[in-house]
């Protein structure tokens, strides 16, 4: 074979894994122009003209998961969360951290080297400005990223949620909570660092600050894709917007049921967004961790999915999403057994190394590909349902065949002190009613 033909045999980078829809995803990054507070910074997935298939063909379009200005910033922002724990870790999760913690503020020295050397380049398997499919009008999900994040650290749950026919819109917040992110100002990145809290100051005060940032930004997403989907202009800052055609977008979104959801602070994006901007009409929260709306008295009123892992059942948020649950329909809460709450997160299918993954929080008992593959399907079946769409039944099946790892919260176990949970049966979530 000629050396300039390229093999179809050709072996692939290291990648996430594909997803599990019919549809491989496209991608395109935008950032409107102005400051942080007047611009909005997204990256859309969605389902293109190709098969899924054709997605490792294509692996030339492959973006690489994380650059190294963010893989210093996800190390900055652990040794901020070492320096001051924040009240969203779970401690018992992170194996060694008094001793980790002596050498945190040298972590960031050459750490790029140390995490290629650990894990190699890692790709997300979505293709660069491919074309959307026109086959439909596509249902629509903003979705919100927890702290030290960012809108590429949950590419297999946005990227899942595309291939079964979703465009979704990954804000990237650049509040603070981050662990970094920028803004453009003359062809120029102005770099926003994650924003550490000081002795001095209370942290609700700042989450709560942030909190409000990160909806603004969630409307403007909405914004955003609403104006796309009308065919209208559209300035991408971005030094690679020629790369990207978003005029493809027109008359290819369905935005008039859009759905929101978010992990951890995302979580509490989602529940505040949903009270505050009817258009979205359910809302989805990961693992959600609810302390930044403690003193908010909101009642979204839409239908509410809550997907935790199993280390978050503490006390105080259990009783905070209660409150969210109890005497109103269309409302679920969900565990899945053996996770940890970074499951959600890209980084536990990314790390090889066991040891690394238990100083970092991200050791489960449950295969973390099994725990994204359970969450995406609990996902897509209550979006659907209430959607009024088909749900799809290998979806079902799915369920249904790994049902002894998910746990739902029935409306008479929330009512309990020790909140009994009852168990997912036949793949359908069980009513409030029964």
């Amino acid at each position: 074979m000629p050396f300039w033909r390229k093999s179809e045999d050709a072996t692939p980078p290291r990648h996430l894994p594909l997803p599990t829809g019919p549809h491989a995803v496209g991608y395109q990054d935008v950032m409107t122009p102005g400051p942080a507070d007047e611009g909005v910074f997204v990256r859309f997935y969605y389902p293109s003209i190709h098969p899924l298939n054709e997605t490792i063909n294509k692996s030339d379009l492959w973006p690489i998961w994380a650059d190294d200005d963010y893989l210093v910033g996800f190390v900055k922002f652990m040794q901020a969360v070492l320096a001051k724990w924040p009240s969203w870790a779970p401690r018992g999760e992170f194996m060694y951290i008094d001793q980790v913690s002596y050498i945190a503020p040298l972590m960031h020295l050459g750490c790029t080297h140390v995490w290629k050397l650990l894990n190699g380049k890692v790709h997300c398997p979505i293709l660069k400005n491919a074309d959307i499919s026109t086959e439909k009008k596509w249902p629509l999900i903003v979705f919100s990223h927890g702290m030290g994040c960012s809108r590429f650290a949950y590419s297999r749950i946005c990227t899942d949620l595309a291939s079964h026919g979703f465009v979704v819109a990954a804000t990237e917040h650049r509040d603070g909570s981050g662990a970094v992110s920028f803004t453009m100002e003359g062809g120029t990145q102005n770099w926003i660092p994650h924003r550490r809290i000081t002795d001095a100051e209370k942290e609700y005060t700042v989450r709560n600050q942030q909190l409000h940032f990160r909806v603004a930004e969630v409307k403007r997403t909405m914004d955003l894709a609403v104006k796309l989907n009308n065919g209208g202009e559209v300035t991408n800052v971005l030094n690679e917007a020629n790369d990207f055609d978003l005029g493809m977008f027109k008359n290819c979104m369905e935005v008039s049921k859009p759905v929101m959801a978010g992990h951890s602070y995302g979580g509490a994006t989602t529940l505040l967004t949903l009270a505050q901007d009817n258009r979205f009409k359910q809302g989805l929260v990961l693992d959600g961790w609810l302390f930044p709306i403690r003193d908010e008295e909101i009642s979204p009123t839409q239908p509410i999915v809550f997907i935790n892992t199993e280390s978050f059942m503490n006390r105080q948020n259990i009783n905070r999403m209660k409150m969210f649950l109890t005497g109103i329909k269309d409302r679920r809460m969900v565990f899945i057994k053996g996770s940890v709450h970074q499951n959600h997160i890209d980084a536990p299918l990314i790390f090889k190394t066991g040891i690394i993954k238990k100083i970092i929080g991200m050791q489960s008992d449950t295969d973390p590909v099994l725990v994204l593959d359970l969450n995406d399907k609990l996902m897509l079946h209550f979006i659907w349902t209430n959607l009024e769409m088909e749900v799809d039944k290998d979806v079902v099946q799915f369920l249904e065949h790994h049902d002894t790892v998910l746990i739902e919260a029935s409306d008479d176990g929330l009512k309990q002190e020790d909140s009994t949970l009852q168990k997912l049966t036949h793949g359908e979530l069980i009513s409030q009613e029964d």
